[in-house]
């Protein structure tokens, strides 16, 4: 009887794990994807998988253009590699939405030209001995990486996102940078940013 019991205690796990896992394979494939739009550069297509919410505070056609900006910007080279994600959280029913979060890791490499005099190399390696220490302090010493011959930085970067649903199928995104938390605060149930 006992072997009954707990064969049957691990069929109905089984079963719980096998019916708990299709909403987080959706949410994980489908912020690959926005990750792989924003890879592109298809800013337009990636704007459709934001959490709609913060397109109440940010126009959606002024967020684009902000998008496209940053990696247009004059003297600055940026691209984004490698992304995959490293943990998907429990869904969460708050208010009428299903709520999730997701960490994922992904390679920065960026590049800063030197627009004014470039004859002063102390200066020039000053400012970037700076810029080295402002990017480890934001994204950990062991994470950033500078080659001195190509000038790019070389960045491992982590960060947690939110996720949103109405039907555990089709998922919204916001990553979780401390910039951006005067807008997470408005638009994201505050115990989620805990």
């Amino acid at each position: 009887m006992k072997y009954r019991i707990f064969f049957f205690l691990i069929l109905i796990n089984i079963g719980h794990i096998g019916f708990a896992q299709p909403y987080k394979k959706a949410a994980e494939k489908q912020f690959l994807h926005y990750t792989d739009l924003i890879i592109k550069k298809d800013f337009r297509s990636a704007s459709d998988f934001i959490i709609d919410d913060l397109f109440s505070i940010v126009p959606k056609e002024q967020m684009i253009s902000a998008m496209e900006k940053i990696f247009t910007l004059p003297g600055f080279q940026f691209s984004i590699d490698s992304p995959r994600v490293l943990k998907v959280g429990d869904s969460r029913r708050i208010d009428s939405a299903h709520f999730l979060t997701l960490e994922y890791a992904n390679i920065l490499s960026m590049k800063f030209h030197d627009q004014g005099d470039t004859s002063v190399v102390d200066t020039a390696n000053a400012e970037s001995e700076l810029l080295t220490l402002s990017l480890q302090s934001k994204f950990g010493e062991d994470n950033v990486k500078y080659d001195s011959n190509t000038g790019f930085y070389r960045i491992y970067s982590v960060k947690n996102v939110i996720a949103k649903s109405a039907n555990l199928e089709q998922w919204k995104f916001i990553v979780m940078e401390e910039d951006k938390m005067p807008f997470l605060k408005k638009i994201v149930p505050p115990e989620l940013l805990k």
